[in-house]
């Protein structure tokens, strides 16, 4: 016996919105983790360039959040996500990628 129980959806009061600026992906015999980063800039004067030039030192990315999923959860965030695209370019055409170098090493992560 099956009922249609309602689901509320809310939004903490506080709660910060991010652009996923990178992402990495790795997984284990117990499932999949989702790292969302945004990246911050660190930069260093350099007066050769002029008395208040910035030059960028280094990119510190700062983790955001991670959320953790099953296989089966990750196979249907995969299908909900494929959809979810092909709607996306059905109304706005194909989105292009830039491209990607190959990975060289054998480690489970994903980084994008």
């Amino acid at each position: 016996m099956s009922s249609n129980i309602p689901i509320k959806v809310e939004r903490k009061e506080g709660m910060e919105s991010y652009y996923a600026e990178s992402i990495q992906m790795v997984h284990s015999i117990a499932g999949f983790k989702l790292i969302v980063f945004k990246d911050k800039a660190e930069y260093a004067l350099d007066p050769s360039v002029g008395p208040s030039a910035l030059i960028p030192r280094s990119i510190v990315k700062e983790i955001i959040t991670e959320i953790n999923f099953s296989p089966q959860q990750l196979k249907i965030l995969s299908k909900v996500l494929n959809d979810q695209l092909k709607a996306y370019e059905s109304r706005f055409g194909t989105v292009a990628l830039p491209e990607q170098t190959k990975k060289t090493d054998n480690s489970s992560a994903s980084f994008i």
